[in-house]
């Protein structure tokens, strides 16, 4: 009998992982892929702007929060949470500013009182058009922009560090990629490829995640590390601290950490 059952775990284990293949594919095709989209991205609308600038992003028009910084100082590109709003961030935002950095900080389309509809290729025209105004309407030099992003907001900051220079990269509670959140691998058709696109980027790298992440697991923020090419590159897994507690569990510490990194190596003219 032993043997019987010995012989049958292959089986077994081969039916397991069919049937979570199957799951996988299910989640990326057809139908699935609205309640996917529902999933990522909520879309909170409030319909009210509380940001003080507007960024075109193809058709859409996002809500955004500027602020200067001091001068020739660290600028820091904010995508947030995929259940949040400019509004409900505002604290944390004000907290960037309190300790001189320069903040951009947008609403996703279809998020607060941004217009259009929230997707992956939107979230990625979404940061492009953050990038733009910084270095091209600001004039900010890339040795002065950090890519900072918190969940879903990993996704744009990831896509941004692979197409875009940039003075170092922060991702708190990221995802491999999509699949990855529920599943120990990917396939194609996944979305938001992470853990590849830092593989192929050698921008200095810092993850924070929470040992307790109930909603991306722990996994997710090791292997984003594992496979980025950054230098130097650091991981500081925060014991006990869950998905939203994340970055006050970590406390006065993220603020050292992020001053070390985003430090700028130069100077310019940019304001």
């Amino acid at each position: 009998m032993k043997d019987a059952k010995r012989s049958s775990a292959p089986y077994l284990l081969a039916g397991v992982a069919a049937g979570a293949i199957l799951a996988a594919v299910l989640l990326l095709s057809g139908p699935w892929n609205s309640l996917v989209n529902k999933v990522m991205f909520p879309s909170p609308r409030t319909g009210r702007r509380t940001g003080n600038i507007t960024l075109r992003s193809g058709s859409a028009e996002l809500d955004a929060y500027w602020s200067p910084g001091r001068k020739n100082g660290p600028v820091i590109l904010y995508s947030h949470g995929n259940g949040e709003t400019l509004n409900w961030i505002q604290p944390l935002l004000n907290e960037f500013s309190r300790r001189g950095y320069g903040i951009l900080a947008y609403d996703y389309a279809g998020y607060g009182g941004s217009t259009g509809k929230a997707d992956e290729a939107q979230a990625c025209r979404d940061v492009d058009a953050a990038y733009a105004f910084l270095a091209k309407t600001k004039g900010i030099s890339p040795e002065r922009i950090t890519l900072a992003g918190f969940s879903i907001g990993c996704g744009p900051s990831c896509y941004a560090a692979e197409k875009y220079p940039v003075r170092a990269v922060v991702l708190l509670a990221p995802f491999a990629s999509a699949l990855q959140t529920v599943f120990p691998f990917s396939l194609p058709g996944d979305r938001f490829p992470n853990a590849r696109r830092l593989s192929r980027v050698k921008t200095p790298l810092l993850v924070i995640h929470g040992t307790d992440d109930r909603i991306i697991p722990f996994r997710n923020g090791k292997k984003v590390y594992e496979a980025a090419a950054g230098t130097p590159k650091k991981f500081i897994p925060v014991s006990g601290a869950g998905h939203n507690d994340l970055r006050n569990a970590l406390g006065e510490k993220f603020w050292e950490e992020l001053a070390a990194l985003s430090r700028p190596a130069v100077s310019d003219k940019g304001r």
